[in-house]
């Protein structure tokens, strides 16, 4: 429209008799305006559920579950050979390391002869105690004849007195022999058993892993005397299994059991490896008051025991609502959000809990699928009407609160 021919029909409005006409038009313009302020356009979230998982944040290093020193059983050996190195992977039995032996050798050598001469005694020996019974046995026959012919008046008592002594002097000498027969085996098995105890000695001069498991020190030198003042000669972690140690303080300590959940994150790894409380100390050191807790690892091939980690332990998960942070309007004294029903603003106190990225838990307050303001300015007033303009699907991924949230309490943040 002509802006001349509308301002000379605004004008005309003015004319006697027109003033009902002016006023009723100005009630109307403003009327619109302030329908049109109390319909004003608001963005909107949906109040999501999710859980609240509670984590303690601890930093440790890696260790071997369990530990085995492998000990010389020879002591006063120079070490000739080494045949396993730090962080080679043995089987149980496995030869790590072989000790001079040329000294066993000789004494094998050596014992063997007098194995053979040993044998040969006790032939001597049994040779003598058959011929000691074939003479018992002889005088046995000459005494019990003159026993019988005696009281016949054929020999005289002298004769059987004779017999008599022949067959004791018979007897003393089977029993001698068969002594000596004793001694003679005695010393064969004496012999035996020191080469038994030479073979032995052979056998340790060969120092073999008691258990499978990672090499994980060598303390084993080619040259040096072995001895038993305590320090192995190997250290190995018994089948290779690593785990995460760490000291807790005594706060979080108690709040630790057996059998939860962790992830420990580790240098060159992209991925934290999952893991499960395994052991917490049977109590508190009580100059730290601290105490010792264990990860078994899911996963611990390739790790290197001492190696600096962290790690966050699940203690306990609860189910609430989450509202992005700007829709919450805190003050000194409390926390509340615009609730929008109806199209119709209600301002509502809220109970806050945990902060979790742009999320804030509400304990209380606001139910899950409520419709609230997503950003809770001072323009709003309780009961405005509005018309709820709901993010759009981009943002609505952006601020949507993941599935499951972590307080770090050991740490004061979410994580």
């Amino acid at each position: 429209m002509n802006i001349k021919v509308w301002l000379s029909r605004f004008w005309s409005l003015w004319l006697p008799g027109k003033g009902a006409m002016v006023l009723a038009l100005g009630f109307a313009v403003l009327g619109s305006a302030a329908l049109a302020r109390d319909k004003a356009p608001v963005t909107v979230a949906f109040a999501k559920q999710g859980d609240m998982v509670e984590r303690i944040s601890v930093v440790g290093s890696l260790a071997a579950r369990e530990e085995v020193m492998v000990q010389p059983l020879v002591a006063g050996r120079e070490i000739q050979q080494i045949l396993a190195e730090v962080g080679q992977t043995v089987e149980q039995g496995q030869p790590l390391a072989v000790f001079d032996r040329a000294d066993a050798m000789l004494a094998l050598d050596k014992n063997a002869v007098g194995a053979l001469r040993a044998r040969a005694a006790v032939a001597v020996e049994s040779g003598k105690v058959e011929v000691a019974l074939v003479a018992e046995r002889e005088a046995r026959k000459q005494l019990d004849r003159s026993l019988t012919l005696q009281p016949k008046g054929i020999i005289a008592d002298q004769v059987l007195d004779e017999r008599q002594n022949a067959y004791d002097r018979a007897l003393v000498e089977t029993a001698l022999a068969r002594q000596s027969l004793a001694l003679a085996r005695a010393e064969e098995q004496l012999i035996a058993q020191e080469r038994r105890e030479i073979e032995l000695a052979i056998s340790r001069s060969t120092v073999r892993a008691p258990e499978s498991g990672l090499v994980l020190e060598r303390n084993a030198r080619v040259g040096i005397m072995t001895s038993d003042s305590g320090t192995p000669l190997f250290r190995l972690a018994k089948d290779g299994r690593i785990e995460f140690v760490a000291e807790v303080t005594e706060t979080n300590f108690v709040r630790l059991s057996k059998g939860m959940r962790a992830k420990v994150t580790v240098p060159g790894r992209d991925e934290p490896l999952g893991g499960t409380l395994r052991l917490n100390a049977a109590q508190i050191e009580p100059k730290t008051r601290s105490g010792t807790v264990r990860i078994e690892l899911d996963e611990s091939e390739g790790l290197i025991p001492g190696v600096f980690a962290r790690a966050v332990i699940d203690t306990s998960t609860r189910t609430n609502v989450f509202l992005p942070a700007t829709a919450v309007r805190s003050t000194r004294l409390s926390h509340s959000v615009y609730v929008v029903k109806d199209d119709v603003v209600e301002t509502r106190i809220v109970q806050t809990g945990l902060r979790q990225g742009n999320f804030v838990e509400i304990i209380e307050g606001v139910e899950d699928g409520e419709m609230v303001v997503l950003k809770a300015g001072g323009f709003l007033r309780d009961q405005d009407r509005v018309t709820p303009v709901v993010v759009s699907e981009e943002d609505s991924l952006r601020s949507e609160p993941p599935q499951t949230a972590a307080f770090d309490r050991s740490e004061g943040t979410v994580r």
